[in-house]
C-alpha cells in the first residue's frame, strides 16, 4: 500500500512539472510571437521606417553612438609582422525614434539576432588599422549578433569580433622595451556631422578576469574620441584605445643574458692556460666566439630588420668584442713570449753578445774586489803591476765607476725577459677584463632601467 502511494505522489509531481514547463514554453512562444509582430509593424513596408536612412536625418542632427567593448583575449603579438590579435565583444547603443513602442505585460523589449539586424539601420564602422577587412560588418556569422530594442527607441547591438590590428613598434630598448598598440574604429560612410562615435560613460572597456597577454604586461590603456580629417572626403568621427604594454623580461635573462655572460667568462679562462699551449687557448677562444655569434644570429632572426641599433645589439657586440679581445691578447703575448727565440735566430754576432753579457753581468762582489785591489796597490792576479797601480788614481776610480754604471742598464733590461713580460700581461688581463665587463654591465643596466 505504501509503495502505491509513493508512486502516485511521484506521478503527480512529474505531471505538475510537465504542466508548468509546457505553460512556460507556451508563454515564451506567445511573447516571441508578439515581439515578431511588433518588430514587423515597426519595420515593414507599410511603416515609415527606412533602414537606409539614419535616425534624426530630417533634423540635421548627428546620431550619437556610444561604444564599449569586453576583451576576451589579446595575444599573438608578432614582432616580425608588427601586429597582434584580439577577440572581443563589441557593443553599440544609439537612439532611433522610429523604433519607439508601447510596452505591455508580454513584451518589455524586443530581442533579435542577425535577421533582425538586417532590417534596421545600424552604424557602418570599420577598424582603421585592422589587417582583416570586414570585421565589423553588420551581417556576421550566425550567433555572433545580439539585438535589443527598448520601448524608448534605444537600440543595443552586441557582436562578437575577431581583429588583427597593425601595431607600430619601436625596438630601441629591446628587450626591455615598452610598446603602444592602438585600436582605431571609425565611421565608414557618414561624416562627423551625421554620425558621432563616442565611448560609453559607464564601463567603456572591460577585460576578462583570466586576461593574459603572452610575452607582455598590460600597464594601462587610454581612450580617446577624435575626428579624422581627409582632404577629399571630409571629417569622420573616430574612437581610439591605446594599450600601453611592457615586454616581460624574465625569459630573456635565462635565454640570452646568462648564456652570453657565461661565454664571455669562459673566454677568460685562457688567461690561466700556459702561453706555449697555443692549441688549447686558440680553440677555447674561437669556440666561444663562434658559439656566441651563432646564438646572436638566432635571436636576431626573431626581430624585424630595422635600420637602427637596439639595446640587445649593443650587448651582443660588446660581448663579442670581449671574446675577440681575449683572442687578440693571446696573439700579442704569444708574439712577445717567442720574441727572444726569433731574435737569436737572426743574430749574427751571438758570441760577441754573450761576452758582453758576461762582462756586464758581474755582480757587486766582483766589482768590490777590483776596488780593493786598486786601493791596496796590488795587482789582480794575472794583471801587470803597472796597470794595477793605475787604479789608485782618482780618474781611474771614476772610470771604473763609469764602467759599473754602463753595465747597470743592460742588467736592468735582462731582469725582465720577454717571457716575463708576456706572463705579466696575462696576469693583469685576469683582472682587467672582468673589471671592464663589470663597468659595462653597470652602465648598460642603468641606462635601460632609467
Amino acid at each position: 500500500m505504501a509503495i502505491h502511494t509513493v508512486c502516485f505522489v511521484l506521478f503527480r509531481v512529474l505531471l505538475l512539472a510537465s504542466f508548468v514547463e509546457l505553460k512556460a514554453i507556451r508563454q515564451h512562444a506567445v511573447e516571441w510571437d508578439h515581439q515578431e509582430r511588433l518588430f514587423s509593424n515597426l519595420t515593414n513596408k507599410g511603416s515609415s521606417y527606412n533602414s537606409r536612412l539614419r535616425p534624426y536625418a530630417t533634423r540635421n542632427t548627428a546620431v550619437r553612438v556610444n561604444n564599449s567593448m569586453f576583451i576576451y583575449s589579446m595575444s599573438s603579438i608578432d614582432e616580425i609582422r608588427t601586429d597582434y590579435s584580439m577577440q572581443l565583444l563589441y557593443r553599440q547603443t544609439w537612439n532611433d525614434e522610429r523604433l519607439v513602442f508601447t510596452p505591455d505585460s508580454t513584451v518589455q523589449k524586443i530581442v533579435g539576432d542577425n535577421w533582425h539586424v538586417q532590417h534596421i539601420w545600424t552604424p557602418s564602422i570599420h577598424a582603421v588599422n585592422d589587417k582583416e577587412l570586414g570585421s565589423f560588418a553588420s551581417s556576421g556569422p550566425e550567433g555572433t549578433l545580439l539585438l535589443h530594442i527598448y520601448p524608448d527607441g534605444q537600440v543595443l547591438l552586441s557582436k562578437r569580433v575577431k581583429l588583427r590590428p597593425f601595431c607600430e613598434m619601436q625596438f630601441y630598448r629591446y628587450p626591455m622595451d615598452k610598446q603602444q598598440c592602438t585600436l582605431e574604429i571609425e565611421s565608414t560612410t557618414l561624416s562627423n556631422t551625421d554620425l558621432e562615435l563616442a565611448w560609453s560613460e559607464n564601463n567603456p572597456l572591460e577585460l576578462n578576469r583570466k586576461f593574459l597577454l603572452s610575452g607582455f604586461e598590460l600597464l594601462n590603456y587610454t581612450l580617446e574620441n577624435v575626428v579624422a580629417s581627409y582632404p577629399k572626403t571630409g571629417n569622420f568621427s573616430r574612437i581610439t584605445v591605446r594599450f600601453n604594454l611592457q615586454r616581460e623580461f624574465g625569459h630573456f635573462v635565462l635565454d640570452i643574458y646568462i648564456p652570453t655572460v657565461l661565454f664571455v667568462v669562459t673566454s677568460w679562462l685562457s688567461f690561466w692556460i700556459e702561453i706555449p699551449a697555443a692549441p688549447a687557448r686558440v680553440t677555447l677562444s674561437m669556440t666561444t666566439m663562434l658559439t656566441l655569434v651563432t646564438s646572436e644570429r638566432a635571436v636576431r632572426e626573431k626581430l624585424p630588420k630595422v635600420s637602427y641599433v637596439h639595446a640587445l645589439d649593443i650587448w651582443n657586440v660588446v660581448c663579442t668584442a670581449f671574446v675577440f679581445a681575449s683572442l687578440v691578447e693571446y696573439a700579442l703575448v704569444n708574439y712577445i713570449y717567442h720574441k727572444d727565440k726569433r731574435r737569436r735566430k737572426k743574430a749574427n754576432g751571438m758570441k760577441r753578445a754573450e761576452s758582453t753579457a758576461t762582462f756586464c753581468s758581474m755582480d757587486s762582489d766582483t766589482t768590490s774586489a777590483l776596488r780593493m785591489f786598486a786601493k791596496k796597490g796590488e795587482s789582480e792576479p794575472g794583471m801587470p803591476n803597472k796597470k794595477a797601480a793605475s787604479f789608485a788614481s782618482l780618474s781611474d776610480m771614476q772610470s771604473v765607476t763609469q764602467v759599473d754604471m754602463s753595465c747597470a742598464w743592460p742588467l736592468n733590461e735582462i731582469k725582465m725577459t720577454p717571457q716575463d713580460i708576456a706572463n705579466s700581461i696575462d696576469r693583469k688581463c685576469r683582472y682587467i677584463f672582468p673589471a671592464g665587463f663589470m663597468v659595462f654591465n653597470v652602465i648598460y643596466w642603468l641606462v635601460l632601467w632609467l
